[in-house]
């Protein structure tokens, strides 16, 4: 991307890694797979570097040292707030970076392109009146590869904290929130790994 529109995306948002799944259907942790000898969450945190964005890795208590080994100049994040799934490694990066918006992947999205990564970017550029920017198809929405705003996190946050947050899918954010649906080009590259190949 040129400098005139990397400028603003180092400013307000960064990419953030979701490591810190169970992996309960493939048996183990996804994020230390290789694929052409790169584990595969480092080839997903390469993928956001590719678009100049600052990487972070959000991961449970228990990955900490396997992780430091890959991304030993990377911040490492753990799950730290008292609710399951994915909305507990996404609010973690947001406890950590109030000020930021977050572009969410998950480790297992080794098929994403930089030209889809750069749609929804340019697309959360250009319409900033947005709380969430996500790609959907077929009516299926995608929670990776979106982009959450600080301000509705914020307000997701708060509702944590409050106790007053009943439903912890990243689905019912974008249903009770302001959401950008934007069509899927390539559904190729969503594909989720949950098993052996």
């Amino acid at each position: 991307m040129q400098n005139k529109s990397s400028k603003p995306i180092m400013n307000n948002l960064i990419g953030a890694v979701l490591c810190g799944g169970r992996s309960k259907r493939m048996g183990k942790d996804k994020g230390l797979l290789l694929r052409s000898g790169k584990p595969w969450a480092v080839l997903v945190a390469e993928q956001l570097q590719k678009v100049n964005l600052s990487v972070v890795i959000s991961i449970n208590e228990s990955q900490e040292d396997s992780y430091q080994k890959i991304f030993p100049e990377t911040q490492l994040l753990i799950d730290n707030l008292p609710i399951d799934g994915p909305l507990d490694g996404l609010l973690s990066v947001h406890k950590r970076f109030p000020d930021k918006d977050i572009l969410l992947m998950a480790c297992d999205l080794v098929d994403m392109n930089e030209a889809t990564i750069e749609t929804l970017i340019k697309t959360y550029l250009s319409k900033p009146q947005f709380d969430y920017y996500v790609y959907q198809q077929n009516g299926f929405t995608q929670p990776f590869c979106a982009i959450y705003t600080r301000k509705a996190l914020a307000q997701v946050y708060q509702s944590v904290e409050n106790k007053t947050l009943k439903k912890y899918s990243l689905h019912d954010r974008f249903e009770s929130g302001n959401t950008l649906y934007l069509p899927v080009q390539n559904d190729k590259v969503f594909k989720n790994y949950n098993k052996p190949e």
